[in-house]
C-alpha cells in the first residue's frame, strides 16, 4: 500500500478522479489523503505518506531532502484559485495582505507585481486568515488562495496569478510536483502516477460536467489545467528557479531534484501511459 497525499483543492482532486471510475489498473494499491498544500512537505518528510503533491517552491528549497518524480505535475495557464485583489488599482500598492503559509503564491505575487507593474508592496502576514478577513483589511492589496476564491465577486481589480506567470514567462505555472523522500523513487511509483493521470484525462469532460461550477471554471478544468510533465513544465521550472536566484531567495539557481528511472527499468508502456498535451 502506497500512501499518497494531495491538496484539499479541486484541481488536485481532479488528478485522483479516475479512481472513482473503478476501472483504472495501478501497479500498486493507493491510499489517498488530503491536506492543505503548505502541509504536504511536512507530511512527506515526517513519513506520514510515501508520495505527496508538494508545492514547487518547497521541492526546490528542500532539494537535498526530496526527489520529484518525472511522472506528472500540476500546472496551468490560468489559476482562479490564487488571485491578487488591488483595492485601488495600480495607483497605490504599498502593502499586500497574505497568508504566509502559502509561500509559493506569495513569491509569485512578488515577482509579477514587480516585473509586470513595477510595484514592490510590503507583505503583511495574516497567518490562517480567511478570504473575508484578508479582504476586510486596510492594505492596498491582498492575496487570496483557496477553493472559495473562484466565486469571488468584487468591484476591485483582480489578477490571476497563473495568467500573470504565463504572460511573464510564456509557460504554464507549475504549482506542484509529486515528490518522495530522497532516494525513495522507483519505476512503479512513476507508472502509478502516470496511469492515475491518464485515467483522469479520460474522464475530464464527464468529471467537469458533474461538478457544479461557473462556465469560467468549467473552461478552466477543460482547457487550462495540465497534468503532463513535459518540456513546457521543464522550461517553466527553469524560469522559476532563475527567479528564485534573481530575487535572492536562494544563493544560486537551485537544482531540480528529479528522479531518473534506470535505463534497464524503463517502462515499455511509457508512451502509452503519458497524458495528452494541453
Amino acid at each position: 500500500m502506497v500512501r499518497l497525499a494531495i491538496w484539499d483543492t479541486l484541481p488536485a482532486e481532479f488528478f485522483v478522479s479516475g479512481l472513482t471510475a473503478g476501472n483504472v489498473q495501478l501497479p500498486v494499491a493507493l491510499e489517498v489523503e488530503r491536506c492543505p498544500a503548505p502541509e504536504a512537505l511536512t507530511r512527506l518528510l515526517n513519513g506520514d505518506v510515501d508520495v505527496a503533491l508538494v508545492p514547487t517552491l518547497d521541492v526546490l528549497l528542500h532539494n537535498d531532502e526530496v526527489d520529484a518524480l518525472p511522472a506528472v505535475a500540476l500546472s496551468s495557464w490560468k489559476y482562479p484559485y490564487a488571485r491578487i485583489v488591488l483595492r485601488q488599482g495600480f495607483l497605490q500598492v504599498n502593502s499586500l495582505a497574505l497568508d504566509p503559509r502559502y509561500a509559493q503564491e506569495a513569491f509569485i505575487a512578488q515577482v509579477v507585481l514587480q516585473e509586470h507593474y513595477g510595484q514592490t508592496p510590503q507583505p503583511i502576514a495574516y497567518e490562517g486568515a480567511t478570504r473575508d478577513e484578508l479582504l476586510g483589511g486596510e492594505e492596498d492589496a491582498c492575496l487570496l488562495i483557496g477553493n472559495d476564491v473562484p466565486a469571488l465577486q468584487t468591484g476591485a481589480l483582480t489578477l490571476d496569478l497563473g495568467q500573470e506567470w504565463y504572460e511573464l514567462a510564456n509557460y504554464p505555472m507549475v504549482w506542484g510536483l509529486f515528490a518522495v523522500r530522497k532516494g525513495e523513487g522507483n519505476p512503479l511509483l512513476v507508472k502509478t502516477l502516470r496511469r492515475l493521470a491518464k485515467a483522469a484525462e479520460a474522464r475530464r469532460e464527464v468529471w467537469a460536467q458533474t461538478r457544479e461550477m461557473t462556465p469560467e471554471l468549467h473552461e478552466y478544468f477543460l482547457e487550462n489545467l495540465r497534468l503532463r510533465f513535459d518540456d513546457l513544465v521543464m522550461a517553466s521550472l527553469t524560469e522559476f528557479r532563475e527567479y528564485l536566484f534573481y530575487f535572492q531567495i536562494t544563493d544560486e539557481v537551485p537544482d531540480l531534484p528529479l528522479y531518473t528511472i534506470p535505463e534497464d527499468e524503463e517502462d515499455e508502456e511509457e508512451d502509452e501511459d503519458e497524458v495528452p498535451l494541453l
